[in-house]
């Protein structure tokens, strides 16, 4: 099957192959991806920025050390900071295949209307 664009009652629904979406169901899953984006693009950028800021406001982070010699900055930003890096990158990425779902879970249940209706 080709693509086709048809009018129903709860809107435009496109077919691609076997796969109905409607422009509802679309936006909605977009909202959120753009919501959850700029979420975690905001908690890196605020993590990221803090390291060099507590380096200027808090003498202990970058010149106590607290470890073999380790300063709480160098541990962070050596260890930690890769660690929160990994951990950001695996959360995102299962919520943003949990969005991909929630798209394919509408377009079965738009693909089960349309079944019903044609």
């Amino acid at each position: 099957m080709g693509d086709a664009t048809e009018s129903t009652v709860s809107g435009v629904q496109v077919q691609h192959g076997d796969h109905i979406d409607t422009i509802e169901s679309v936006d909605f899953v977009f909202r959120a991806q753009r919501k959850l984006s700029f979420t975690y693009g905001a908690i890196f950028f605020a993590v990221t920025l803090g390291i060099p800021a507590s380096s200027v406001w808090w003498k202990g982070w970058y010149a106590t050390p607290i470890w073999g010699g380790f300063t709480a900055n160098y541990l962070f930003v050596s260890l930690l900071y890769y660690i929160f890096l990994w951990a950001m990158a695996w959360t995102y990425s299962k919520q943003a295949d949990k969005l991909d779902l929630t798209l394919e879970v509408m377009a079965e249940e738009i693909a089960a209307k349309a079944g019903k209706e044609g």
